[in-house]
Order: C-alpha cells, then structure tokens, then sequence
C-alpha cells in the first residue's frame, strides 16, 4: 500500500475528448490490468470520463438494502428494482433529474424519497457518489482488484466535502450537498478504477454525520456499494410518476 500526497491544482478543465484521449495513453487492457496511471491524474480525470459514457447498468448494495438496474447519469435518471428487509417483493425505484420515487407494491403509488435514493440504500446515490470523487485530497493505492469480471485498482480517497463541492457542476451541488449529509470534514471513501478510468465501483460510509462514521464488528465500515456494471447500456427516458402521501 503506497500513500500518495495530493498535488495542488489537479482539477482543471478538460474537454470530454481529451479526457476520452488520456484515457487511453499509458493503460493497461480492461479485461486485463488497472490503470498505470499516476494515481493523481487517474482519480482526477475518472469522474468525468465515467460521465462520458453517458449510461450504465448499475447495482446498489447496503448493509439493509440492495438495487439493481440502469441510469443515465449526465440527466441522473433511471429505473431500479429495490430490495430490502422490511419487504417480501422488490419496490419500483423510478428516478428524475436526481429525484428518486418508490413505488412499495404495485398499484400503491409512488412517493418521493427525498433524493435519488431511499434511506435503506443510503450513501449509495450513484451520481453524487461520482461527485465525491472530485474532493480527493490524498489517496492510498490499494492495489489490484476485481469488480464484476472488469481489473481495476483500488483507492482509498480522503475526502474534502468543500473542495467536492465546489469542483461540481452547479447542477449537480445540491444533490451532492444532500448526499454529504451536512458532512463538512474530510472523511475516507473507496473506489475502483479500471483500465479505461471507468469507476467500476463507489463505496461510500453510509452515515456520514458523525465525525469517525460507525464501522462493523470486524472494524469494516458501514457503507454501501455501488458498482457500475457496463456502460453506454439503454436507458428508456423517465418522467415523475404521480406520488401520493406529498
């Protein structure tokens, strides 16, 4: 495991075409190796290369909940199936410009959750998990990995919720602030970057409130997953479901 410092004024404006172009410079294959990268210029450039695949077919997993489907993640819309332990069948999870709405049974009616996600799959927004990326402060690289058949390296980022924040979009701030949960100190997060500088997979504390977030018995953290399966995959266009219960 090698700590690397983080150097000032990485984050700087790049067209989408120079970032589909580095890329592809100095990397290993896919199916193959990680990224060889330096590990500054890899997490710097992953956000933004992720973005430009424009979809992906996604799965969510929490210590309570799982989900799976597929979203565009430039308009953060999408359709997923949600699973947990206080229902028998899967709920309908339909999402609008980051707004997420859970149908429990069918027929039931929709109702807003009050962000992409609902609360049982917490820290797992899978467009404001992207953003966080853009705080890095410092970063361990952890090594090799394996996410879903796809090489990919491991990294541990220290985070700066100031810094994520105001290297964002402006469209995107708000769901990121919502997704930081009123967080302002730096706090660890994990990612998985492949070859092509696809994040392959977010895990993220799923409470980040307290300053140190609560971690498992085996010291872990408690966290959610996200991986991001394959890209550029179809996602039908989505409009707000009528809701009941505001």
């Amino acid at each position: 495991m090698c700590a690397t410092p983080w150097r000032p004024g990485c984050f700087r404006a790049l067209s989408v075409a120079v970032l589909v172009t580095l890329a592809a410079v100095g990397c290993g294959n896919a199916q193959t190796a990680g990224p060889t990268g330096v590990p500054e210029d890899v997490v710097t450039m992953a956000p933004d290369v992720t973005l430009a695949h424009g979809t992906a077919s996604i799965r969510i997993n929490s210590p309570v909940a799982e989900a799976s489907g597929s979203v565009d993640l430039m308009s953060r819309s999408g359709h997923l199936r949600v699973t947990d332990t206080s229902i028998t069948t899967p709920a309908d999870l339909v999402i609008v410009g980051g707004a997420g709405y859970l149908e429990r049974s069918t027929g039931a009616g929709y109702v807003a959750v009050g962000g992409a996600v609902p609360a049982v799959l917490a820290g797992g927004d899978p467009f404001a998990d992207l953003d966080l990326i853009r705080g890095t402060v410092h970063i361990l690289s952890d090594g090799g990995a394996e996410v879903d058949g796809a090489s990919a390296i491991r990294y541990t980022l220290t985070v700066d919720p100031g810094q994520a924040t105001s290297t964002t979009p402006s469209a995107r701030q708000d769901a990121l602030r919502q997704a930081l949960q009123g967080r302002t100190a730096l706090f660890q997060m994990d990612v998985w970057i492949d070859a092509g500088l696809l994040v392959r997979r977010v895990e993220v504390s799923t409470d980040l409130r307290p300053t140190t977030p609560a971690t498992r018995v085996d010291r872990l953290p408690v966290a959610t997953d996200v991986d991001y399966l394959s890209f550029g995959v179809a996602v039908a266009p989505e409009t707000p479901p009528p809701t009941v219960g505001g």
